[in-house]
């Protein structure tokens, strides 16, 4: 498949229940953002790095963004994303989501080119998974508009929107557990990397 796209790792957070920055975590000496990048360059051209510091990774080949709304979550992450992106779609994920699913991915990408939806997430009853989704450029005035208003819940901001939700029953077809939505929010969860990455 054409690399094609833009995909945005969210570097940000507080990582106040873990301990330390989950944006450092590493395995086997090697940062989990840099895994996850050459994972996602597989099918994507361009890889971004949203930080609170355009300087936090400076060793990294990816190109690196400082957050333009840093007390705002991840939809301040989302934002800088999109108007750094240089696709009209993105792709987001945070730095502490390890599972990869590229034939979901690839799945999402197919719907994008036949349908101009503002964003594809999937929607477990009526609950969304805000990342390890799709959105587009013309949100930006949405997230802008949420910002200002101080609203940082994420559906609240693009409920007005023209999201295409993917139901959770076809999801599960590409991920059973539907584990691509797991992140690693405590120190006893850095478990999960050892089932992952040392099959």
């Amino acid at each position: 498949m054409k690399k094609v796209g833009t995909a945005v790792i969210l570097c940000g957070g507080k990582s106040s229940r873990m301990g330390f920055d989950k944006s450092k975590i590493k395995i086997e000496g090697r940062l989990l953002i840099e895994i996850i990048g050459e994972k996602l360059e597989k099918i994507f051209n361009e890889i971004i790095l949203v930080a609170e510091k355009e300087d936090k990774f400076e060793n990294l080949k990816y190109k690196v963004v400082e957050d333009m709304e840093k007390n705002y979550g991840p939809a301040g992450g989302i934002y800088t994303g999109l108007k750094n992106a240089s696709s009209k779609y993105v792709f987001f994920l945070a730095c502490d989501m390890p599972k990869i699913n590229i034939d979901y991915i690839k799945y999402l990408m197919n719907i994008i080119e036949d349908d101009e939806c503002d964003g594809l997430i999937c929607k477990k009853n009526d609950w969304i998974e805000p990342l390890h989704a799709f959105y587009s450029k013309d949100l930006i005035k949405d997230f802008k508009k949420g910002i200002e208003e101080n609203s940082l819940v994420l559906y609240d901001i693009i409920k007005n929107s023209n999201i295409r939700y993917i139901p959770e029953e076809i999801t599960k077809k590409y991920s059973p557990d539907l584990d691509i939505f797991v992140n690693l929010n405590y120190v006893k969860d850095l478990g999960i990397l050892e089932e992952i990455f040392n099959k």
